[in-house]
C-alpha cells in the first residue's frame, strides 16, 4: 500500500516548511481535494479516485508527557475512579477551577491499564465536537492528508476500543452525547467544571483536600514539617480555602518568602502581596501569560517574546507554587492572577509584539500544523488584541500567515474560528486584498465540509459567511469565558459599582429553522445556525456561558440584536434584585452569560442559509442538508422581468432596494458580531479576566451604520413614491416605508439608551415583507 493511503497521486506528505500540500475531504458520496498553499490558500476540486483507506495503527497510545508530580490526598479518589473506569462506559470528573482535575486525569492516563486497543488523552479546552473526533481519528488511524466527513468518521470511529481521555471539556450535553456516540465502544473519561446531565454518564465530583492531605501538600513545598504552631493554621486556612489545592500552593509560597503563614483575614490580598513579592522576571512572564485570556503559550514563545532563556524553568516554579497552569501545549494564567497583574500594570503586554513573534513562528520550516492548531486559541487572542489596539494589519497579516497550517492540522472549526477573526481585522484595517483572501478562505472551507457546489458557496454574501464564522469563533471561545466565570473574582471597584448592571440570564426554549417553523427545544442547542429569515437561534457560546454559575461582579446589561423569536423570557434577577432584560432585536431575551445569540437583527430580499456548524452536524444525519431555502420575499429578479404595463417606478425601485437590502443586511451581521465581541469582552470583565469595562463604541457604531442603510432605504422608499403613477404601487411603497421608519426609529432610540432600550422588530418586519411581496405583484413580478 502507498505510503500516502489513497492520497491523489502526488500529493505526497504534507510539507509544512513550505506550507504546501493536498488534502482528501469527504465521502461515500463527494470526494474532493484541498490543495492549500501559503501564497494563495485554497482550492477545491472534485476528486474522481476512491477514498483513503485509513489503516488503524498497531499500538494506539497518545498520553501527557508525565503524570506531573506525585498526588497527594488523593488516594481515595484514585482508588473510586479507577474502579468506575473499569465498569463505567462514560465517567465524568467535575469540580471547582484548581481543584485537580487535570492532575488527576493525566496520573490516571499515565498509570491505567490502556483500553482493548490503546488510549488517547485529548486537551479538550476550547474545541468543538467535530474537532475533538478527528483529533481522536489521527490519533488511531495511519491516514496521511484525510478528513473523511462525519458519517465516515463515525464509521471509523465505531470500530475502536479505545480508553479516551478527555481534559476541561466544554461541550454541551448535545455535542457530548454526539461525541460519544461516534467512538461508541470506546470509554470516555472527562474533566469539567459543571455536572454532565448526558444519560448514562457516572460523574464524580472531586473536591478539596482534607486538612491532613493539605498539611502534607504545604509542607512538600515548603521542604520541612510544620511547627506545632504552625499545623492549626493551615487547618484553619484549608477550611477557608475549602481545600483548593491551587491556594494552597500559594499559601505555601506566602509562607516560604519569610513573613509566615497567612491568616484568614489575609485571604482576600494574598495573590497581589505574593506578586508584589516575585522577581521582575518573574512577574514579566505573568504579564505577558495574563494578556492572553487564559490562551496558552509553549516555552518557545515566551523565550521568544521575553529574551529569557530561563523562561521554561521560571514557569515551572509558578506553576508549583499556583500562579500559572500547565498542560501538553504550555502554559496559561488562572484568571484571578490575570485580572491581579494586569491592574498592577494598568495596560496589557504590547499586542503588536505578540503578533510579529507568533507570525515568525508560524512561517518557520520547523512549525507544524500540529503545532499551529496546538496554539489556536493564542492565535485568535493575539488577532483580537491587535484589532483592538490599533493593530489590524498586524493581527490580518499574523491569520493569513496561520491559516494554511491551520487548515492542514484537519482541525477546521479551529481554522475556521481564525478566518473570522482575520476577515475583521484585515476589515479594520481597510485591506481589501487581505479581506478577500479570507473570504475565498471561508468559501472553501464551506465548501469543502458542506457538501455544496461551488456556485452555491460563490453566492452567498461576505457578510453572512464571515458573520458565521464570528459565531464558530464565539463558540470555541465560551469554554473559556464559562471557565473564568466559574473561577469567581475580586469585587469590583467602588468608582464603577454604581455605574454597572447585571446582564440577564435566559433560558431560550424555542429555536425557529431557517424555513420558518418553530420546534420545541432544551436550551443547549448543537450548532450555532446563522438564520436569515428574521428568526433567532441561540448560540454555542450562549450556552456554555449560561452554565457558568453567576459571579459577584456584574456589569451591563448584554445586548441582543438577534432576529425574531416565538417567545420572549423574563430575565434572571441580579444578586441586588433587579431584573433586567437583554436588548433584543426580535423580542426574544436569548442571550446568556452576556453572550448574544448570534442572529442576524431583520433581513430583506436575500436567501435563508444554514451555518457552518450547522452544515457540517446535519452531514452526518440520515437524510441530506437542505441548502439554500428561499426567502418569503426573495431577491427581485432582473428588470426585463417587470410586465409591459407596471408602473415605470419599478424599473429603478426594484433593483435599488434589493441592492440596498443586501447593504442592510451586511451591516446587520457585522452589528451583530461587534454585539457578540462586546458581550463576550463583558463575560470576561463580569468574571475578573479583565478589570476595566468593555467600550461599546464599536457595536454603536456599526449600529449607527444600520441607521444609515435604514435611512437610505427610506429615500428611495420616499423618492419612488413620489414619481409612482399606479395607486397600488403606490400604497406599497407607504407601507414599506411606513414599517422601514419604526425599524430604523427603534435603532435610534437604542443607541440613545442601551440601559433600558428593546428592540422588537417583529410586527414591523412582518409588514414589510407583506408590502414587499405585493409591491413585486403589483410590479409583474
Amino acid at each position: 500500500m502507498s505510503e500516502n493511503n489513497g492520497a491523489p497521486e502526488g500529493s505526497g506528505r504534507i510539507r509544512a516548511g513550505d506550507v504546501s500540500g493536498t488534502m482528501v475531504i469527504g465521502s461515500h458520496n463527494t470526494v474532493s481535494n484541498l490543495k492549500i498553499t501559503a501564497e494563495s490558500g485554497s482550492t477545491v476540486t472534485v476528486h474522481g479516485g476512491p477514498l483513503p483507506d485509513p489503516v488503524r495503527r498497531p499500538s494506539i497510545s497518545q498520553l501527557p508527557r508525565s503524570a506531573a508530580e506525585l498526588l497527594i490526598g488523593r488516594a481515595r479518589d484514585v482508588d473510586v475512579l479507577q474502579k468506575a473506569i473499569e465498569t463505567r462506559q462514560l465517567v465524568q470528573v467535575w469540580g471547582a477551577s484548581g481543584v485537580g482535575k487535570s492532575a488527576l486525569l493525566r496520573h490516571l492516563a499515565c498509570t491505567m491499564a490502556r483500553g482493548p486497543e490503546g488510549a488517547a488523552y485529548v486537551e479538550a479546552g476550547g474545541r468543538t465536537a467535530d474537532d475533538i473526533a478527528q483529533a481522536i481519528f489521527d490519533i488511531s488511524f495511519d491516514a496521511p492528508n484525510y478528513k473523511p466527513s462525519l458519517e465516515v468518521l463515525k464509521e471509523h470511529l465505531k470500530t475502536l476500543r479505545l480508553r479516551i481521555y478527555l481534559d476541561d471539556t466544554g461541550l454541551d450535553e448535545k455535542d457530548l452525547r454526539r461525541l460519544f456516540d461516534m467512538a461508541g465502544q470506546s470509554t470516555f473519561v472527562f474533566t469539567s467544571q459543571q455536572r454532565s446531565a448526558v444519560d448514562g454518564v457516572h460523574a464524580i465530583r472531586l473536591d478539596g483536600l482534607t486538612a491532613s492531605a493539605a498539611a502534607e501538600l504545604v509542607e512538600a513545598l515548603l521542604s520541612r514539617e510544620l511547627r506545632p504552631d504552625e499545623a492549626p493554621i493551615v487547618d484553619a486556612l484549608c477550611d477557608a480555602v475549602d481545600g483548593n489545592p491551587l491556594r494552597l500552593r500559594r499559601i505555601a509560597l506566602s509562607a516560604a518568602t519569610g513573613k509566615g503563614l497567612p491568616g484568614i483575614a489575609d485571604l482576600p490580598e494574598l495573590l497581589p502581596a505574593l506578586l508584589n513579592k516575585l522577581r521582575p522576571q518573574e512577574r514579566d512572564l505573568l504579564y505577558l501569560l495574563g494578556s492572553l485570556s487564559g490562551a496558552e503559550l509553549a516555552p518557545r514563545h515566551l523565550h521568544e517574546l521575553l529574551g529569557r532563556p530561563d523562561a521554561d524553568a521560571l514557569a515551572e516554579g509558578l506553576v508549583r507554587h499556583g500562579l500559572l497552569l500547565a498542560s501538553e501545549a504550555g502554559y496559561s494564567c488562572p484568571p484571578d492572577v490575570a485580572e491581579c497583574v494586569l491592574n498592577m500594570r494598568r495596560t496589557e503586554f504590547p499586542a503588536d509584539r505578540l503578533c510579529r513573534a507568533l507570525t515568525a513562528w508560524v512561517e518557520a520550516r520547523d512549525t507544524t500544523p500540529d503545532d499551529v492548531a496546538a496554539h489556536f486559541q493564542a492565535l485568535d487572542v493575539a488577532v483580537l488584541r491587535a484589532e483592538r489596539s490599533g493593530h489590524a494589519r498586524l493581527g490580518a497579516a499574523l491569520a493569513r500567515a496561520a491559516s494554511p497550517k491551520l487548515a492542514l492540522s484537519r482541525q477546521f472549526d479551529a481554522w475556521g474560528s481564525l478566518l473570522g477573526v482575520g476577515w475583521s481585522a484585515a476589515k479594520s484595517a481597510g485591506d481589501k486584498a487581505e479581506e478577500e483572501f479570507f473570504l475565498r478562505e471561508a468559501r472553501a472551507r464551506k465548501r469543502a465540509i458542506g457538501r455544496i457546489t461551488q456556485a452555491a458557496v460563490m453566492g452567498i454574501e461576505a457578510g453572512v459567511l464571515m458573520h458565521e464564522l464570528v459565531a464558530l469563533h464565539a463558540h470555541m471561545a465560551g469554554t473559556q469565558v464559562a471557565v473564568a466565570m466559574s473561577a469567581g473574582t475580586q469585587a469590583i471597584p467602588a468608582a464603577i459599582q454604581g455605574a454597572v448592571q447585571a446582564p440577564a440570564l435566559a433560558h431560550a426554549s424555542t429555536v425557529v429553522t431557517s424555513v420558518g417553523t418553530a420546534h420545541a427545544h432544551a436550551a443547549n442547542v448543537a450548532r450555532p445556525v446563522i438564520d436569515m429569515s428574521s428568526t433567532s437561534v441561540p448560540s454555542h457560546a450562549a450556552t456554555h456561558a449560561a452554565n457558568a454559575p453567576a459571579t459577584a461582579a456584574q456589569g451591563p446589561p448584554p445586548i441582543d440584536l438577534s432576529g425574531s423569536a416565538t417567545h420572549s423570557h423574563a430575565a434572571t434577577p441580579s444578586a441586588a434584585g433587579a431584573s433586567h432584560p437583554a436588548l433584543t432585536a426580535g423580542g426574544a431575551v436569548s442571550a446568556k452569560g452576556g453572550v448574544s445569540a448570534l442572529a442576524l437583527a431583520c433581513t430583506i430580499g436575500v436567501a435563508a442559509v444554514l451555518g457552518v456548524g450547522a452544515m457540517a452536524y446535519v452531514n452526518d444525519q440520515p437524510s441530506p442538508p437542505p441548502t439554500v431555502v428561499a426567502d418569503p420575499i426573495g431577491t427581485p429578479g432582473p428588470i426585463d422581468g417587470t410586465s409591459d404595463t407596471a408602473d415605470p417606478v419599478c424599473a429603478t425601485v426594484l433593483p435599488d432596494l434589493s441592492s440596498e437590502s443586501r447593504t442592510f443586511n451586511t451591516d446587520s451581521a457585522l452589528a451583530s458580531s461587534a454585539i457578540d465581541s462586546y458581550n463576550t469582552a463583558m463575560a470576561s470583565y463580569n468574571s475578573g479576566a479583565t478589570s476595566t469595562p468593555p467600550d461599546d463604541n464599536m457595536f454603536l457604531t456599526e449600529t449607527g451604520t444600520v441607521v444609515s442603510d435604514l435611512e437610505d432605504f427610506e429615500t428611495t422608499l420616499q423618492e419612488a413614491a413620489a414619481q409612482a403613477q399606479d395607486s397600488s404601487v403606490s400604497s406599497d411603497l407607504g407601507d414599506m416605508l411606513t414599517a422601514a421608519q419604526d425599524i430604523k426609529s427603534q435603532y435610534e432610540s437604542f443607541g440613545g439608551d442601551q440601559g433600558s432600550s428593546e428592540i422588537d422588530t417583529t410586527s414591523q418586519v412582518s409588514d414589510l415583507n407583506s408590502a414587499w411581496s405585493s409591491l413585486q405583484t403589483d410590479c409583474g413580478e
